[in-house]
């Protein structure tokens, strides 16, 4: 009986670490996506073109989701700046950034990684 019992928690254990293994490898290749499309960013476009080139247009989430990217208000200088923060990379050092402005809604600047 103690055989079966931990058998069966063996294979609850397999299956768990599977899933969370397809989940990261999902989550990984649409980052890299996102990564792989910012070089295509121009800056002027509006910010519903640069979403549609980098792909989470289709999504329209505006909070932290794992498949589209965060509002960032930060101060630097005096200055607001506005951006979108996407996910990082796997042992990545910096998230992939696309600047705006607020009332025209247009590109500004962008970070791609370096």
């Amino acid at each position: 009986m103690k055989k079966l019992l931990l058998y069966f928690f063996a294979i609850i254990g397999i299956i768990s670490l599977t899933i969370k293994i397809i989940g990261f490898y999902q989550t990984e290749k649409l980052t890299r996506q996102y990564w792989n499309n910012c070089e295509k960013v121009e800056i002027g476009m509006t910010l519903e073109q640069a979403r549609e080139i980098i792909g989470d247009l289709k999504y329209q989430y505006w909070t932290q989701d794992k498949k589209s990217a965060e509002i960032i208000v930060s101060e630097f200088k005096g200055e607001i700046k506005y951006s979108l923060e996407y996910d990082m990379v796997f042992a990545g050092s910096d998230n992939m950034r696309i600047y705006f402005d607020p009332i025209t809604l247009r590109v500004t600047d962008k970070f791609c990684g370096e």
